[in-house]
């Protein structure tokens, strides 16, 4: 999930009574900073009554955790790798992790955004992996999800759940919704894909070098390590509209991680990476077409 482009949003100062320890509250000048982020490229937007995310000032992207005990779960992985030597590596690829609050009696991570410093950021999230389930899920749970994954995401290992782009021509942003993602198959992957580098004026090879680039860091370190395993994340893949050859990736949402040693709750992350990263090695070229799933 990702969000950017925000209106200001009014707060206030109120009673903080829940929260756990080590969580924090906020001091004024740091509640007056933050900005409702409105415009998403997937995912829930709003947990109840409750913003989804706000953003605060320098870099910083607040997301909710109160919802329920997934957000527990993805607090606690977020707290193990910002803070256990061995998962050092891995902190160059995730939002880095400033600490927990509790705003309006919600607790809120509050972590960097990838999208800021971008002029016109285009972001795209990118569920990875071949199943959208792990062998902790009850049967029902697992029933659900595969069905819910039914298409390309098996085979290619990777699944577009949305996307904006800048539109060049006309200078607006361009979503591409769920739809969009679902269009794809194992014939036009490579195809689809470029469409989210498109401008209309252009393709955006200029941005692919540095995204190759940090994807190929991530697959090298996932596939080397045992410490963990993912599944349900995302790849936030971010490219700046206007600015040439910047981009970034991060991996996002952990709260169905296992750090059990189960081969079965391996759902193949690094295939999904290793025909993304050879998608976009077939686009910078400019062989698009020539691309075919092994």
């Amino acid at each position: 999930q990702h969000y950017y482009i925000t209106n200001n949003l009014s707060c206030q100062i109120v009673t903080m009574s829940l929260g756990k320890e080590g969580d924090v509250t906020l001091d004024e000048e740091e509640i007056s900073s933050f900005k409702e982020v409105w415009h998403q490229v997937a995912g829930h937007k709003d947990h109840g009554d409750a913003p989804g995310f706000l953003m605060g000032a320098n870099g910083r992207l607040y997301k909710n955790i109160s919802h329920d005990s997934r957000g527990d779960k993805e607090e606690k992985f977020y707290k193990m790798v910002f803070s256990e030597g061995n998962f050092s590596r891995f902190r160059d690829f995730i939002p880095t992790y400033y600490k927990t609050i509790i705003y309006q009696n919600i607790r809120y991570m509050a972590l960097s955004d990838a999208c800021y410093g971008f002029k016109v950021p285009c972001g795209s999230d990118i569920k990875v992996g071949s199943v959208d389930y792990n062998t902790q899920d009850s049967h029902n749970k697992q029933e659900t999800h595969k069905t819910k994954f039914l298409g390309i995401a098996p085979n290619l290992g990777f699944r577009f759940v949305g996307a904006n782009v800048y539109n060049a021509v006309d200078k607006s942003v361009e979503k591409l919704d769920k739809d969009w993602g679902l269009s794809f198959t194992i014939e036009n992957a490579a195809v689809k894909t470029e469409e989210y580098f498109n401008d209309k004026k252009s393709v955006r090879r200029d941005v692919l070098p540095s995204l190759i680039r940090q994807m190929t860091g991530l697959l090298e370190y996932y596939t080397t390590q045992k410490l963990f395993w993912l599944c349900r994340s995302s790849l936030l893949v971010v490219y700046d509209g206007l600015t040439p050859e910047k981009g970034t990736v991060k991996m996002i949402d952990f709260a169905h991680h296992t750090t059990q040693e189960n081969s079965e709750d391996n759902t193949h992350v690094d295939i999904g990476l290793k025909n993304l990263i050879d998608i976009l090695s077939h686009i910078h070229s400019d062989r698009t077409n020539e691309w075919k799933h092994d």
